[in-house]
């Protein structure tokens, strides 16, 4: 049963995902207020803290400060870039606060696995943002195989099929264009989401894939470093300017400035990292990737990502011993076909607004509620689930880099001890 306290919530790092968390308060201000707010760009804490009524005094650009500070807070939600999360992740789970962790928990797989015992060590919960889990369609396909219907699991395909655009704007020019790998960084979601349908564990691992297309070598003739001075612009699909100047100024174009006024925007292609070409860029992630992978009882899987598509999709099959099942999030269907049966069976879940089609909505409902409630029985998720998805996208990339195959327990082993021989 629920209890009517307002659950208190501080946010590190109010940007993209920290405002999309965030938004789910101000818009049930009868369950929880934001409490305190942290944010490094001083015009996006002032937007930021105004826009939720936070007072001044609870306004911080530096993290540590916020977190010795904290009076009555339930949740920190930490949504800072991804060398961050460990630090402040850390801060907050000594104190021993509940906390909310954007993905990737961390850069490193020991600082991954250190969290998750951090949080058992002081008594309270972390839990990572794996969205995929709370949207209609992938919670569809859930209670499908818990129903039986295509039997026991064989083999699965998955794929994440990023768009140009978000490619371009992400994984070329934006922050995480060099830090984590776009296995870690985007797709633990799509390793985790395999996790949680298969239901077993991964064992073994391989994996190829590369950085293929956007390097100087594949630049156009007559090209340009930055787009605004660019004489084949017009006729360069990654354009910057086709795809920051538009009428349009929600995400990706509110990345590039707080300010998102037409003059403001031009500015940030002219002097920023978003008005650079594709092609001289300083981006060292794979732009495609294969991962293949042995789970128990001899289930194998593959998950296929790449930002060579026109639109931004999940797309899913899983082959069963009764029948096979089909589904696209973005389209937002579920197809199963049983052996043996001449009609397939067509579901459209019911949509859920918000990002990652409802997931951050639902995701966030579900914390609040559990928070308030004091009851961790209904999560569907925590980082000792979460956890297991980042060692298989690191274990990916030592297959990817050293042409091996990984197993993956011996991997995790490893990197247990890897601090104490650094």
């Amino acid at each position: 049963m629920l209890n009517h306290k307002k659950v208190r919530v501080g946010v590190i790092g109010c940007g993209n995902r920290g405002s999309a968390y965030s938004d789910y308060i101000l818009n049930h201000p009868d369950e929880a207020e934001i409490a305190y707010v942290c944010d490094i760009l001083p015009e996006r804490l002032e937007k930021i803290g105004n826009k939720y009524g936070v007072p001044e005094e609870r306004r911080f650009s530096d993290a540590k400060e916020m977190i010795s500070q904290l009076q009555d807070v339930e949740l920190v939600i930490v949504s800072t870039l991804d060398g961050d999360h460990f630090n402040h992740a850390t801060m907050v789970l000594k104190k021993g606060i509940n906390c909310l962790l954007e993905k990737p928990m961390s850069p490193d797989p020991w600082e991954c696995l250190e969290l998750v015992s951090l949080a058992r060590a002081n008594g309270c919960h972390l839990l990572v943002c794996h969205v995929l889990r709370y949207t209609p369609v992938f919670s569809t396909i859930k209670q499908l195989l818990e129903e039986d219907a295509v039997g026991r699991i064989i083999s699965v395909h998955h794929a994440e099929n990023a768009s140009y655009t978000h490619i371009a704007h992400s994984y070329v020019r934006g922050n995480f264009r060099n830090f984590s790998p776009i296995i870690l960084a985007k797709s633990c979601h799509d390793l985790d989401i395999l996790n949680w349908l298969i239901g077993k564990k991964c064992v073994k691992i391989s994996s190829f894939g590369e950085l293929t297309y956007f390097k100087k070598e594949n630049a156009p003739a007559g090209s340009a470093e930055r787009c605004m001075d660019c004489s084949v612009e017009q006729e360069c699909p990654f354009s910057a300017m086709k795809q920051y100047l538009t009428d349009n100024v929600a995400w990706p174009t509110s990345m590039i400035s707080v300010d998102t006024s037409l003059e403001a925007r031009k500015k940030a292609l002219r002097e920023g990292g978003y008005g650079r070409c594709v092609f001289h860029c300083d981006n060292a992630v794979a732009d495609h990737q294969v991962v293949n992978m042995l789970y128990e009882d001899g289930i194998t899987a593959s998950f296929n990502l790449n930002g060579f598509n026109a639109t931004e999709t999940r797309e899913l099959r899983i082959l069963g011993t009764k029948g096979d099942l089909r589904a696209n999030m973005e389209k937002n269907y579920v197809t199963v076909r049983r052996f043996g049966e001449t009609e397939e069976r067509i579901i459209r879940p019911k949509a859920a607004e918000g990002t990652h089609s409802g997931g951050d909505t639902m995701l966030m409902r579900d914390v609040i509620s559990m928070i308030r409630s004091e009851n961790w029985e209904s999560a569907r998720t925590s980082a000792e689930l979460s956890v297991d998805s980042h060692i298989m996208a690191f274990a990916a990339e030592e297959s990817r880099h050293k042409s091996i195959v990984v197993d993956i327990e011996n991997f995790k082993k490893e990197s247990l001890t890897s601090k104490s021989c650094k």
